[in-house]
Order: C-alpha cells, then structure tokens, then sequence
C-alpha cells in the first residue's frame, strides 16, 4: 500500500471519528437535548439525533463494522475493509466499542494485506 492511499486512509477515519465525536457531544449527549427534540419547534438537526440513538442503541456501527471486516478478511477487499474502519471509527465514539473494536480491526488487517493474485 503506498503513502497516498495511507495518508487518504487516515483522513477518512480521522474525518469519520470528528463527525461520530460531534454527534456524540453536541446531539446526543447534552442534557436538554431529549426535551429540545420532543418539543413542537425541534430544532432542523433532531431528525439526525433520532436516526442515531437507535442505531447506536443496537449496535448498528457495531455491526456494520464486523460484517464487513469479517467479509474484507475472508474475501481479501480492501475496499470493504475501508467500509469497515469508518463504521468501526464511528461505532467506538458512539458506544459500540466491543463490536467496533474486532470490525477495525478485521478492516485493518484486510486493508493492510498484500492481495494474494499480486504477489509474486
């Protein structure tokens, strides 16, 4: 894997841990938010707060971030483990560290293998 890709690799995972760390502090962590959002004049970004917490809440990036790590590890792609990374970045800042943690890793070391048909 050369240095560029590297280097597009860490801003996209870095770009997907600052908009997870945003959501987490400024939608769903204050503690008015839950009033704000149920009151009749919710604010534009509590349509985006309500698709969130049950996606969190079920280990959705969780998930997401296995199955594609798994499926990027056992069908050596790349690019499904790059899917897997973000989804793990984003799942660890919104409280699905266990699942998130393993689809990082799994994405990591799809991303990070030599492709066995170039290999010589």
């Amino acid at each position: 894997m050369n240095t560029i890709r590297i280097g597009l690799l860490a801003v996209a995972v870095t770009t997907a841990l600052c908009l997870a760390l945003a959501a987490r502090f400024w939608m769903i962590e204050p503690r008015g938010a839950e009033l704000m959002c149920s009151s009749a004049g919710a604010a534009s970004w509590c349509t985006i707060r309500g698709a969130l917490v049950p996606i969190f809440t079920y280990q959705g990036f969780g998930g997401i971030s296995l199955a594609t790590g798994l499926f990027a590890a056992w069908k050596h792609r790349p690019a499904w483990g790059v899917l897997a990374l973000l989804s793990g970045a984003a799942g660890m800042v919104l409280f699905n560290v266990e699942l998130a943690a393993v689809g990082t890793v799994l994405g990591l070391i799809a991303v990070m293998r030599e492709n066995p048909h170039q290999a010589a």
